[in-house]
Formats: C-alpha cells, structure tokens, sequence
C-alpha cells in the first residue's frame, strides 16, 4: 500500500524544484535534456533538481520516471520510492495508447518499487511527554504535524536534523544518522542547550548597521592608470622646467634692463612663457594622479580565491534511457 510522505520524508525531494535550475535557458524541454546529460554524467545533485524542475514546469510521465531513476542512483531512495509509485499511479490511468509510447518503464517502475520498500530507511519524530504545550518540531527545516508525531515514515539515508521550538522560542537540536532499511524512533529532545544564534531576540529589534559595499576589484585596475596618469604628468612637468631653465639663460643673455631683447632673447621669452604653463600643469596633474592611485591602492579589495563547493554522487545509468 503506498504511504503517505509527510515531515522529514520526501517532502524534501520535492523542493527539489525550487532548486537554482542552470540549464541554458528555462523552458520544460531544456531543463530535461541539461538534467539527463547531468544525471548520464553521474552529476546527480545537479541533474535531479533540473529534470524537477522540469516535471514542475510541464509534468509529462516520462519526465518523472527519469527523475525517479535520477533519484534513485543518487542514493536519495525514499524520494526516489514516491516518485516511482507517483509515475504507476499515472500509468494506470493512461489510455492504452499512451501505455504503448511508454516502453517498458512501468516494468521497471514496479521492479524498483518493490525493491526499495525493503531498502528504505524510517523515521518517526516523537514529542516527549513533558514538552511545553505549543512546542512544533520540524525535520530538516520541515514542518512535523501533529498527525506525523510518532508515525514511522519513509525517509532518504543520510543524517537529518530534528528541530523542537518551545513556545519561549527557544530551538532544541536532535541530530540523527539512518543507513538503508534502517527503522528509527527519536524523540525530540526539548532540554539540550539552546542555539544561540537562531534564538529571536528579546525586546524591541535591534538595528543593524548593512556592511558597507565593497569596493570593486577594478579600483585596483584604476590605481594603476592613475598612477600611470600621475607619472607621466611629473616627467612632462620636469621636462617643461628644464626648457624653461634653459631659455631663462639665453633671456639673462639677449635682453637687457630696458626690456629689450634680440631676435634669439624675444623667442627664447616666448618658448619659456608656453614651457612655464605646460610645467605647471605637468606637475599639478602629475601629483593628483599620484594621490588618487594611493588612495585607490588603499580602498582595492586584495585579489582573493573564492573557495566553490560541488555534491556529486557516482554510479552507472540503470533502467531505461528515459526521453522527453
């Protein structure tokens, strides 16, 4: 008989499909055929969520019994168990020429039903008899009713996490690990330590400060070019001094005291005046450049490795090549 799947469950696995879908582009067909190549690749934790996605977007049968294959070799049995019985609860109802494009997958979605009901593991969370009333358990960040407290239900292998809030909004934290037909009972622990950071703060909410933005790694690109600017401007402003210095003797040389000067003295007067500014300049650009290129090599975020992170799981493709 199939069983309901309520709390710590495959209600997970069905959140699959809210999962970050990173196929080339958002349509049902994409989503299938980025999620089989993954799945074919042995990549699970992304080709799973993808072919749920699917489903989601547009549920066709053989849509879920490949998410169910994908599942399966995924290690994720219980999630993999209700959408087999899922895919033979719309198989009886399909016509009989619909039942002929299907190819065999209800054939193998017994088979792999029937052997995962003695494989998957149970669980039931229970309350402990002195819990304050008002106390809510939730199973890996999923609610527990109150009708699946102490019911035996289908869950994935692998460690979940048994949450008690007590109505003074405290969190109490059970930790448990199932292997493959495991069946447990915990009872969810309402006197372990608090967790301090999940617990709501008391009285009126603090305010906090947003970090401040950070700045763009092109500051540091930027600061060089200030720099560069900076430099430049320096060498032009030494460059036009020295002229200047220059010119200034041949001036002392070729004017005299009545401001009269020969053809070489007038020239070298006018070549120093348009020297002069372009020194000037040089130099005032020059040092601005140079301030801005320190004070954007201060505030440039140093160049860092950003860690990434990827779940995989390994094995061959059983079943069927399923296809849209």
């Amino acid at each position: 008989m199939r069983r309901s799947a309520l709390g710590c469950a495959v209600v997970g696995a069905l959140a699959f499909a809210a999962a970050p879908a990173r196929a080339q582009g958002g349509t049902p067909q994409a989503q299938f055929d980025y999620g089989l190549a993954e799945m074919e690749a042995s990549r699970y934790a992304t080709g799973c969520p993808a072919l749920a996605e699917s489903y989601r977007l547009d549920p066709h049968p053989g849509v879920l019994f490949t998410l169910a294959e994908c599942e399966n070799k995924w290690g994720k049995l219980a999630s993999a168990l209700t959408h087999y019985e899922a895919y033979l609860d719309l198989y009886t109802r399909m016509r009989d020429d619909e039942k002929g494009h299907q190819r065999g997958r209800d054939r193998v979605s017994a088979a792999q039903r029937d052997r995962l009901r003695a494989d998957v593991p149970e669980l039931s969370v229970a309350l402990p008899p002195g819990a304050p009333v008002g106390t809510t358990v939730t199973c890996d960040g999923v609610p527990v009713g109150a009708p699946s407290l102490g019911a035996s239900l289908p869950v994935d292998p692998g460690e979940h996490v048994i949450v008690a809030h007590t109505p003074d909004g405290v969190l109490h934290e059970t930790r448990v690990r199932v292997a493959p037909r495991d069946h447990r009972a915990v009872v969810a622990d309402v006197t372990t330590p608090p967790l301090p950071a999940r617990v709501a703060p008391a009285g009126p909410r603090a305010e906090t400060a947003s970090p401040a933005p950070a700045p763009s790694p092109g500051a540091r690109t930027a600061a060089w070019i200030a720099g560069g600017i900076g430099v430049a401007g320096l060498v032009a402003g030494g460059v036009a001094g020295g002229v200047v210095m220059g010119d200034r003797s041949t001036i002392d040389a070729q004017c005299h005291a009545d401001r009269t000067c020969s053809p070489s003295g007038l020239s070298a007067a006018s070549q120093a005046r348009t020297f002069g500014v372009v020194s000037d300049v040089g130099f005032a650009l020059g040092g601005a450049g140079v301030l801005v290129s320190a004070i954007l090599f201060l505030v440039s975020p140093s160049r860092s490795v950003q860690p990434t992170a990827s779940a995989e799981a390994h094995g061959g493709f059983v079943g069927l090549r399923a296809t849209w």
